[in-house]
């Protein structure tokens, strides 16, 4: 059984049901209130897995860094903020919508972004998922409940619930995981960085930078 999508990749599917095409910075400011960078950086990797699974199409589009609107332009004017290009996504069938993508920043484009999925064979369904098969039951089982015809028992529409949370616990955990490496990764680097500096030019050389130096700290994992 494959697993369900991660908290982000609900979220990324969430809002382009919704909509044309959506910045991934722009749906990471609308759902966390001071989003930090492993925020983007999570909500950018939810983005490559579902591009890579052909459940969005991952382009660039020309996107507002301040308010997060996208302009479907070869020429975009000016807004609130610096316009540029940036991740963005859509549904697959969606994706011929967007007539002007903008060109991938620094002129290197990794290999999920732009993919297009091909065309499904005729008569072949999607596989579902866990989240997919959990909102069917509960919804099957709310349906024959009103109608008095509770055919779904509710254990049933719990334990599959159940799992569904628990696989969410689990991608939950792998992300804090990746936070804590990178966290460390950072401070083997800072002591590196701190002994040589101590070596050349002493520890007073060392007091004068280290609090800016901390400043570019990553966040901590929650």
């Amino acid at each position: 059984m494959s697993r369900g999508p991660g908290v982000w990749q609900r979220q990324i599917l969430r809002v382009t049901s919704g909509t044309v095409v959506a910045a991934v910075a722009g749906i990471v400011k609308t759902t966390v209130a001071v989003p930090d960078r492993d925020d983007f950086t999570a909500a950018r990797r939810g983005a490559k897995g579902l591009a890579l699974a052909q459940r969005v199409c991952a382009v660039y589009a020309w996107t507002c860094i301040r308010c997060g609107q996208i302009q479907d332009s070869d020429d975009p004017v000016a807004c609130c903020g610096t316009v540029r290009p940036m991740l963005a996504v859509c549904q697959p069938e969606r994706r011929r919508l967007l007539q002007h993508p903008a060109p991938p920043p620094g002129g290197s484009c990794p290999e999920w972004v732009n993919i297009v999925p091909e065309r499904m064979p005729q008569g072949q369904l999607p596989v579902p998922d866990v989240a997919d098969l959990a909102a069917l039951v509960t919804r099957r089982a709310f349906e024959r409940l009103e109608a008095d015809e509770a055919r779904v028992a509710i254990r049933d529409a719990v334990a599959v619930l159940r799992l569904a949370h628990e696989i969410e616990h689990d991608d939950a955990l792998a992300e804090r995981d990746a936070a804590r490496r990178q966290m460390q990764e950072w401070e083997n680097g800072l002591w590196i960085i701190r002994n040589a500096v101590v070596s050349r030019y002493g520890l007073d050389a060392w007091a004068a930078v280290s609090a800016e130096v901390r400043k570019l700290r990553p966040a901590a994992p929650r």
